[in-house]
Parts: structure tokens; sequence; C-alpha cells
């Protein structure tokens, strides 16, 4: 009957977990430790679940949940996840015939040990800290696995329930063994996570679902926020100049580039590294006209990372040949806002001919007197660049018009800028704008500009949070517009197309954490691994003999395309190549 009430309580097995990465913001949520499920409550529902954390029972019914509107629609949700349970069921009791598995985004794993006895590596699942200080990494920790949980771990394949594994072990009934529910509330508790359960077959492979995930607590631990001298906020240039320690523990573990990830010779990319791949990619008639007559052409590459890049394309490029068949030379520079990050391209490219030349200037208004260029490429970098804000302001007036206001509304009328509609603000790459003005007074005719970064065609920008200082997407459509009319003609596509990249190739999944516990067992026998994307064949071929002798389980593959690998998305970026007219 819809009007008879049911007394509900919260579920053991549902924890509360915040995100702090905004600042001055907290956003919590609440998940399943059995599925991984998890629901952003709304505030109203907030406020009865932590009474219910608390002891007090909640009585519903399905006429109360039809007329609580969107809060009843989200309790409803909360009853269907079994994070809120009739009051007298067993919170396991609906579980036993799920599938179980190891969640893809836990880096855990286990090897048995000299006696036979299977130890767990993991880190800590209740809380994830972003960008960390040098020598503060959360610990990688060991412990024995007890044998009922050792047993459990190593069949969490997908394949059976956890009647089935339970049943192998010859435990008959799940929920009546003491035994049972303690093995599971060890492997699942929040700060391993280390199985999920599901009903849905059909997620088992894809790392963003339900039975994948390790909700936690996220963190930063260093956040590019200092005041400067005068008390002011500092700015994104504040942090290039000044952030950046060392170049190697930025790109190991603060933000990984695809260039990073992929600055070893990869299966993904046929054999070559990054920047050896984009050389090809860039040095072709079709794409750099100029190649088949110019003697020697000169190349700013803006925002130079660590210096692999530069090295793998000059590399390549010595390699090649002009359509006339005849070696290609290139005269190299960089330009970027950080010492630490020039010294380790100094370091990188010593020994290069002809040497490189460094500038150390703001690309969005950069100025080399007398320095023209055939190619200037911005690899990953135009996100770091300032945008600006766009304000709708309303007339007094019956008329009511609607107008544009602050810093980034000029740009809107200048480069004929799509708006956003219905909406009351929104952000412009403006820093990208006068880089492509910057560009044009810096590239011979017939010479072209080529930027790569995450973002789309359409969408406006947002902060990407999770990194220790502030970084946009990019509205690719709004480089577009702003590149025509400063007279550039423009061939816009997506970044693996241009690189040909096979994204079907098996990659080692998981990010940093990952390659963390996989080295923390592999250094032990004399071996390690990069903060690298490496292939599954890659991966085989040098440590396949090490991982049968110690039975390490809990790493996985998955196609590229896939995208839960070490370093960012490779579908979220886009290309743009923009040629000044001779």
């Amino acid at each position: 009957m819809t009007g008879r009430m049911t007394l509900y309580k919260l579920s053991p097995h549902a924890h509360v977990i915040e995100n702090r990465l905004i600042l001055s913001t907290i956003q919590y949520g609440i998940f399943h430790q059995l599925t991984g499920y998890v629901i952003e409550p709304r505030e109203s529902v907030r406020v009865l679940l932590l009474a219910a954390r608390i002891g007090t029972n909640i009585s519903l019914s399905e006429n109360d949940l039809d007329n609580l509107g969107d809060d009843g629609a989200q309790l409803r949700e909360l009853i269907e996840q079994r994070f809120l349970i009739p009051d007298g069921d067993d919170p396991l009791g609906s579980f036993r015939e799920h599938l179980v598995v190891r969640p893809l985004q836990n880096p855990a794993l286990a090897y048995r040990d000299e006696n036979g006895e299977m130890t767990l590596v993991r880190t800590s699942m209740a809380q994830r800290i972003y960008s960390p200080r040098q020598n503060e990494l959360p610990p990688v920790l060991e412990e024995k696995m007890p044998p009922g949980a050792a047993h459990v771990f190593l069949h969490a394949d997908g394949t059976r329930t956890l009647r089935e594994i339970f049943a192998s072990a010859g435990i008959a009934d799940v929920l009546a063994d003491s035994a049972a529910r303690q093995t599971i509330e060890f492997l699942t508790c929040p700060k391993r996570q280390l199985i999920k359960l599901t009903a849905r077959a059909e997620d088992l492979s894809d790392p963003y679902k339900p039975c994948n995930r390790v909700p936690r607590n996220f963190y930063h631990a260093a956040k590019w926020d200092q005041p400067a001298t005068d008390g002011t906020a500092q700015s994104i240039v504040d942090f290039h100049v000044q952030g950046i320690e060392d170049a190697s523990w930025e790109f190991d573990l603060i933000e990984p580039t695809i260039n990073h990830a992929l600055r070893f010779p990869s299966e993904a990319l046929g054999g070559l590294d990054y920047g050896a791949r984009f050389c090809i990619s860039t040095l072709k008639p079709e794409v750099l006209p100029l190649l088949g007559h110019a003697k020697r052409f000169a190349v700013l590459e803006v925002g130079g990372g660590t210096g692999s890049f530069a090295r793998s394309f000059i590399e390549q490029a010595q390699k090649l040949k002009t359509p006339a068949g005849e070696p290609v030379k290139i005269n190299y520079q960089i330009m970027d806002l950080s010492p630490s990050l020039i010294q380790s391209q100094r370091h990188k490219l010593a020994g290069v001919v002809p040497v490189v030349t460094h500038f150390q200037q703001d690309a969005t208004n950069f100025n080399l007197p007398n320095r023209k260029f055939e190619l200037i490429i911005a690899n990953e970098v135009i996100a770091d660049f300032p945008v600006a804000s766009v304000k709708r302001k309303r007339d007094d007036g019956a008329d009511s018009k609607q107008h544009w206001e602050g810093e980034g509304a000029g740009n809107l009328k200048k480069y004929d800028l799509e708006e956003l509609p219905n909406a009351e603000s929104f952000l412009v790459n403006a820093g990208a704008f006068r880089f492509i003005e910057r560009a044009w007074q810096h590239l011979t005719p017939g010479g072209i500009v080529i930027m790569s970064e995450y973002g789309s065609v359409d969408r406006f920008p947002a902060q990407s949070y999770h990194l220790n200082h502030e970084e946009f997407s990019i509205h690719f459509g709004h480089l577009q517009s702003c590149a025509r009319k400063v007279g550039f003609e423009c061939r816009l596509l997506t970044l693996k197309d241009f690189l040909e990249l096979d994204d079907q190739v098996l990659m080692l999944d998981g990010h940093e954490e990952h390659i963390r516990c996989l080295n923390h067992v592999f250094q032990k026998h004399g071996a390690s691994l990069p903060y690298a994307l490496i292939s599954k064949s890659e991966f085989q071929k040098s440590f396949q003999e090490l991982v049968d002798r110690i039975h390490l389980t809990g790493f996985s593959f998955s196609p590229l395309a896939n995208g839960f690998h070490y370093g960012p998305r490779i579908h979220d970026f886009m290309l743009s190549i923009m040629t000044k007219p001779k």
C-alpha cells in the first residue's frame, strides 16, 4: 500500500566522504562500501542521513517519496541502492548473489612471500592527496592477508558470486558465518576497498562504473595559493616562476602530461615516443609546406616541460628528408617561465647540435625582436594561460536590453565569439587569444602554429581543481574564431588522429598509486618501472618472469581508449593547426 509507513535505518556500509579540492568549498557524498556507489545528497536529504547516522530511524511511505519531489527521488535512490534499509533487514542479505570484483581503481597488489603466505601491498583508500609535497607521499603499506581474505581476493575476478566464492571455501551460508562476515569487512572497509559487489556483469570492464571505483576523501597537500608580498593573491605566472621546484616531481607525480607519459618508445605510437611521433606528423608537406623550400627553419616551442619533447623532436627531424631529398635542418628555441624547467631542459638537451636557445618570457605577451619562426609549437601548455570572466549586465529601462561586462567581455566582439546561452556568467581563454596575436607577429608567411590541449569545440573553459595551480580547459571553437580574425587559416582535429595513435593497445591500468605499489614489490627484486604509459606487451617483456615467480596479483590492462591509465585521457585532447598565409 502506498500509504503504509516503512521504518528505515542507515546501512553500516554507508560512509560519508568529502571533496576539499575547491578552495572554500566542501562537497559531501555518501558511498556504499560494498558496491562503490556514490550519491551527492541534497541538503535536506543530508540532514536526514545525519540523523540516521546517529541512530534515528526514518519513517517513509511511497506517498511520502512521491510528494517530496527531488528529495523523494533521491531518497528512493538511497533505498534502491541499499544505503537506507528497512529496520530489521540484514545489510548484507541482498548481496549474496552479486558478482565479486577487484576494483580497477584500487592499486592494491598481493604476492606470495618465501613462506608461501599472501602479502598485501596497498595505500590507504580512505583519502587521496593531490599535489603532494616532496617526500610527503602517502606510505605504501604491507600486511599479511588472513587465509580467508586471500581466498576471496584471489577469486574476485568478476566470474563468481559472493555465495559461490565462500562455498568454494566450504562456507555454505555467508550470512550465518561470523568469520565470513569479518572477511568481507576486512576486504571492503574504507581504508582497503579491495573488493566490490555488482549485479551487472556488463560493468566489469568499465573503470568508472561503481564496482570499479574506490570512493574516498579528496584533499590538497600543496595547492599554490601563497599570497604575494603585498598581500594580494599570486597569479599563475608567479606559480610557474616560483612554484615549480623539481621538474621530475612536477611531471611524475603532480601533473603528468601526455608527452611525459609517452616519453619512451610506445607500441601505441608505432614504436616511437611522443616527441618523435609529433615531429613526423608536423613535418609533412601538407602540414608545413615551407619544409620544401627553406634550407633551415626556425622552431619555437612554448612551454618546454622537462625538455624530453624537444630532444625527441630534434632527433627525429634529423632523420627526415625534405621533399627534395635534403636533410631537414632546424634551429630550435624554447620559451618558458619556469627557471626550474629551463634548467631541466638545458640538462636534457646538452650536446644537441645546433645548440637550443632558451627564453624566459610570458608566452601570452612574448616579444622576441627581429626573430621570426616557421613553426611555433604550444604542446599541452595553453591551459595554463589566464582566463577572463564575462558577466551578464541588464540595463535599467523598459526594454531590459542585455549586455556583457567583465574583463573578458571585449573578446566577444573583437573575435566574434559565441556566447553561452542563458548563462549569467562564463569564462573565455583570454590568455590563449593574446598568445595567438603574439604568435602571428613572430611567424613567417607560410609558417604554422600548432596548439594541443584538452578541451572541445564548443565547451566553455572549466577549471581542473585536482592540480596544484589554476588550469582551465580550452574552448577550441573560440580559438578558431580568434585565429581567423587575426588572419590565420585554421584546421582542427583530435590529438589522437594527428598522432595516428592506436588506442586499442592494451595498457597498464591505473595512475601514480598503481606504479608506486608495483615498484614497492619490484624494487625488492632489483627491478622498477617509470612513471609512464606502459603497454601490456612491454610490461610482460620486462616483468612477466618476476610476476609468475612471486604470484603477483592485482594489476590489470585495458585498451588505451578506456582512459584509465597513467597521464591524461588522450581522447580529451584536440589540436589546432593555424597557417599564416603567404
